[in-house]
């Protein structure tokens, strides 16, 4: 890597043909890798990503608030015992959902043996 800083440096505009023709003479192996890890270490590199935040929040729109879930989605729950509370309610729910469903079921099945 010191190889390919150095002849970078000496010349920024050189390809990697070029600095390969240079290495093998010395015998040395140059990949792409180590002439990319070359030029980040004489600043020279891509520049990385600096806010993502600021990217998401951007697609997010001007109608919704950075912290709003998505519809349909359930609202975040800190208090643990609330949680368990609220899916036994639901069960509750879907139990008198089901007494409600097999009368219905009842009724259906005798006005069908009737005729």
């Amino acid at each position: 890597m010191k190889f390919a800083a150095a002849h970078i440096k000496k010349n920024p505009a050189i390809t990697m043909t070029e600095l390969k023709k240079l290495a093998k003479k010395k015998k040395i192996n140059i990949y792409p890798l180590i002439i990319g890890l070359a030029k980040n270490t004489l600043g020279m590199g891509r520049p990385k990503r600096k806010t993502a935040k600021k990217a998401t929040a951007a697609r997010r729109g001007p109608g919704r608030p950075a912290g709003r879930r998505g519809p349909g989605r359930p609202r975040k729950v800190a208090d643990p015992a609330e949680a368990i509370s609220n899916v036994l309610a639901h069960v509750r729910d879907l139990e008198r959902e089901v007494v409600s469903l097999r009368a219905a079921m009842v009724k259906i099945s005798d006005l069908a043996g009737r005729h």
